[in-house]
């Protein structure tokens, strides 16, 4: 798949910007462990001439994401900065501080979609979030979001309280009118890593797949879309990606190749949800926009060497010799580097455990 994604051109098509590491909870799954801003995050004028510069590499899709990222409170220009010059904006928020003026502004300026974190029931998504009255408080968020016309979304980090409660929370997104629906698996990184009783074990995934591809075919809203850590391959591919795509079916990693992430003090990673210097590892971070552009960076040679360079002896174990590494690469490198320490191995992949469990039949 290398030689075919290097042949069609690596732009960076979709981006996914943390504004800021300041947040106003302290979740129990934040892998980034956010909370307070970092001491150097972009000013203003480096964000927007960030903007430029993304427009001119062909950028298609930036999520604005934290942190909370509506605690910078130049937000409104930065996504304006992009969506004047016809890029689609979505915005990624915990709803503590969301209102009404808020949802108004995204409106204001463009912006295609709220993306609202929701972690389970509510007994579940308050727990996980460590603050009573949440969970109501973002469903009034949605409601209000939505009387202002704006397009509501929810992404769920998928972990043992939750996965139980997959088929109560559709029912209660569906009676919000939220449109779409993204389930991920949680990683034991940040402080989740603290919270080792919050991650799925891999078994875990033989009865979770089933269950998202059936959420994924019922009528109506909100339409599910499993992130790129969940799968891969066995009989439920099919359904589990996007039918809208040329090709149905996991066709490996893209950051560093049609995706990255910024990180707000410039920093740049193929994926932001890679880690970096506050899981005290920087093997990710490529270079940072202060000491040489994005297109350089982009642009070099040697840059994502872990995708762009690929080969199968990067993979461990079980993902080395199966029939679908060259296409795969390991499936997700966050949730492989999490669980394995390299960009190999991932052991959340439905085919092998479901190979794993036929052998021991």
């Amino acid at each position: 798949m290398i030689p075919l994604l290097k042949r069609l051109g690596y732009r960076p098509y979709q981006v996914v910007w943390e504004l800021t590491l300041a947040c106003d909870l302290n979740c129990r799954h934040c892998g980034s462990r956010a909370g307070k801003a970092r001491p150097d995050e972009l000013t203003t004028p480096e964000a927007l001439a960030l903007c430029e510069e993304l427009v001119a590499l062909g950028t298609r899709r930036v999520t604005l994401a934290g942190g909370e990222p509506t605690l910078r409170l130049d937000w409104p220009l930065i996504a304006n900065a992009l969506t004047s010059k016809g890029v689609r904006v979505n915005i990624l928020s915990n709803g503590r501080s969301w209102d009404a003026d808020k949802a108004r502004m995204v409106k204001l300026y463009g912006l295609e979609s709220v993306a609202f974190s929701l972690d389970g029931c509510e007994a579940t998504h308050d727990y996980v979030r460590r603050i009573d009255g949440q969970w109501q408080h973002l469903l009034d968020s949605i409601d209000l979001t939505r009387a202002a016309g704006v397009t509501v979304s929810v992404v769920t980090m998928l972990n043992r309280r939750n996965m139980a409660e997959l088929e109560d929370m559709r029912a209660i997104l569906a009676e919000h009118d939220v449109a779409s629906w993204q389930l991920q698996l949680g990683n034991p990184t940040g402080n989740m890593a603290d919270h080792p009783e919050l991650v799925i074990r891999p078994p875990d995934v033989l009865d979770l797949i089933p269950r998202i591809a059936a959420l994924k075919q019922l009528p109506g809203r909100p339409k599910v879309y499993p992130a790129d850590n969940i799968g891969y391959f066995g009989e439920h591919e099919g359904v589990l990606r996007d039918r809208s795509k040329v090709v149905p079916f996991w066709v490996g990693c893209r950051a560093g190749c049609h995706v990255v992430g910024i990180e707000s003090n410039g920093n740049i990673k193929g994926c932001l949800s890679l880690p970096s210097a506050l899981n005290d590892e920087d093997r990710f971070v490529e270079g940072n926009i202060r000491d040489r552009s994005l297109t350089e960076i982009w642009k070099d040679p040697d840059a994502f060497a872990y995708n762009r360079k690929f080969s199968v002896e990067q993979l461990e174990g079980y993902c080395r010799q199966c029939a679908y590494a060259e296409i795969c690469r390991g499936g997700c490198g966050w949730t492989s580097f999490a669980h394995v320490g390299e960009m190999g191995g991932n052991p959340y992949c439905y085919y092998r455990q479901s190979m794993e469990r036929e052998a021991q039949v």
